[in-house]
């Protein structure tokens, strides 16, 4: 949580700091989504189980500026997908959340007097991955890999692309596509005695937002 609360810090001074060296507006804006991961194996002597995170869907909020070219923005992004390990003993399923907060640094392709903006993006943070169902004693990949009731930290690149459109002075709208990358949290999909479970999930997240904009 140390690390956590240092990343909000610089996040914030980094918000505060950028409308000094450009002209900017400032903008608060809310949105949501698809949230669709890729799956991975978790291999050992026993076999091996496929660990995935089921299609859910992200909301999201967040406070920044947008400048001319450039523009940031420190979000906080919640997720609802539920965990599940497949293999040849049957499948497990439990509910499951995530949540992350992160700062992203926009490139745009073009103006801001511009009605039309695309944009680029790209930054980082951390995201906590966390089981909320139940926690069974007995799951069908329990030789391999379990599901379990606990939380994980782990450090987020994000990425993206996406337009915003200006719908009037103060409203804009924004379509876009995220990635969340990180490694697997492997506390809270758990591999059992020699299982390795190792590289990195990738989250795409579609999503439409509204935004307030002011000078």
């Amino acid at each position: 949580m140390t690390s956590l609360r240092a990343l909000c810090i610089a996040a914030g001074l980094l918000v505060l700091a950028h409308p000094l060296a450009f002209a900017q507006k400032w903008e608060v804006g809310a949105g949501g989504g698809g949230s669709f991961y890729n799956a991975k194996t978790i291999s050992s002597p026993q076999g091996s189980v496929d660990a995935s995170f089921k299609p859910g869907f992200a909301a999201s909020g967040w406070f920044g500026q947008i400048g001319d070219r450039t523009g940031g923005e420190l979000r906080y992004t919640f997720f609802k997908n539920d965990m599940e390990l497949k293999g040849p003993g049957g499948a497990f399923s439990m509910s499951g959340r995530a949540q992350a907060i992160h700062y992203d640094v926009l490139i745009y392709t073009n103006s801001r007097q511009a009605k039309t903006r695309g944009f680029f993006l790209v930054g980082g943070g951390m995201k906590q991955f966390s089981g909320t169902g139940e926690d069974l004693a007995f799951q069908p990949t329990g030789h391999i890999a379990v599901l379990t009731r606990t939380s994980q930290w782990k450090p987020l690149l994000t990425t993206g692309a996406g337009v915003r459109m200006a719908l009037s002075k103060n409203t804009h709208l924004r379509a876009e596509v995220r990635g969340y990358f990180t490694q697997a949290p492997n506390e809270v999909i758990t591999p059992v005695s020699t299982g390795e479970f190792k590289g990195w999930f990738f989250d795409i997240v579609p999503m439409i937002s509204l935004t307030y904009v002011w000078e």
